[in-house]
């Protein structure tokens, strides 16, 4: 299963509240963070996911090089 978003318990703390605050930069809250490494996959809500979908390329770029090879966007809802 994958570890929520809280980074205390997670293998990589410090990449995931980086990433928590590259998503509030850029006004995604209320998101998930899941650790699937070598995947990070981030839940948004319904309300969210259009704005997630159009920073994809922005999203990725700032993400990968904290350690993740593929950045997915969940399809559920938070």
């Amino acid at each position: 299963m994958g570890k929520d978003n809280n980074p205390g318990q997670d293998e990589n703390p410090t990449a995931l509240t980086q990433i928590q605050q590259i998503l509030h930069e850029f006004q995604l809250e209320d998101v998930s963070l899941f650790d699937h490494d070598p995947v990070l996959r981030i839940q948004v809500s319904d309300a969210q996911f259009a704005r997630a979908l159009q920073l994809r390329e922005t999203l990725v770029e700032r993400i990968k090089p904290l350690g993740y090879r593929f950045v997915a966007i969940d399809l559920d809802e938070v």
